[in-house]
């Protein structure tokens, strides 16, 4: 009789963990693949618990994120994103150093990041050295120094130098830069903004939409 009740009770939490293994809300045919398949809007007013990031020693890594994909199939799925598991996050931050290049000229390093999936920015450049040799008569001949990142052939490239003057001495100098490479997936990058000055030393620049 025990046996008998002990079979009823597990054949009916199966048959209960069945009927309920795929619920849908707003449609009658739940995606396969998933047990709760939402078609609407999500409301939670109560018994939702947030908490607050703390300031002190909270480092990026030790946070997730939920993130609602467009691109899914079907559209809608939710992704996690869990730094300490992940080679890149979305921000990045990489210090690099150049030795051993002839005069000041850094002319095109090939950084190996693809240009569809990262931005990449140049922050916190260090110059140390001998100096560039100005020209001309007087002193405001200093040339024309570059620091920028920029695209070619699908990758992000390096250049740092001065395009008009060198160095006093070759191989002498030493570049300390900080790259910040940012994963596109997380950023919308926004239209490109000229500024006319005409001719004048104040202007007036239109704000991005919905900045």
């Amino acid at each position: 009789m025990i046996f008998m009740r002990l079979y009823i009770l597990i054949t009916s939490l199966l048959l209960t963990q069945l009927g309920f293994s795929q619920v849908g809300i707003g449609t009658k045919t739940p995606t396969p693949g998933y047990e709760l398949d939402v078609n609407g809007s999500l409301l939670i007013q109560k018994n939702f618990k947030f908490n607050t990031i703390s300031s002190n020693g909270t480092q990026l890594s030790n946070v997730e994120f939920l993130f609602r994909l467009l691109n899914s199939q079907p559209v809608g799925e939710v992704s996690r994103l869990d730094l300490k598991e992940s080679s890149v996050g979305p921000i990045n931050i990489i210090n690099y150093t150049f030795t051993n290049f002839p005069l000041d000229n850094v002319q095109d390093v090939d950084l190996q990041f693809d240009a569809s999936k990262y931005i990449v920015g140049l922050s916190n450049f260090r110059y140390e050295g001998v100096p560039i040799v100005k020209g001309g008569t007087g002193y405001l001949d200093i040339g024309n120094f570059v620091t920028r990142t920029f695209i070619e052939n699908g990758t992000w490239h390096l250049e740092m130098r001065n395009r008009s003057r060198d160095a006093e001495t070759s191989n002498a100098i030493t570049y300390h830069v900080t790259l910040i490479v940012y994963d596109r997936k997380y950023f919308k990058e926004l239209p490109k903004i000229t500024v006319d000055f005409r001719e004048g030393i104040n202007a007036t620049t239109t704000k991005p939409v919905g900045l």
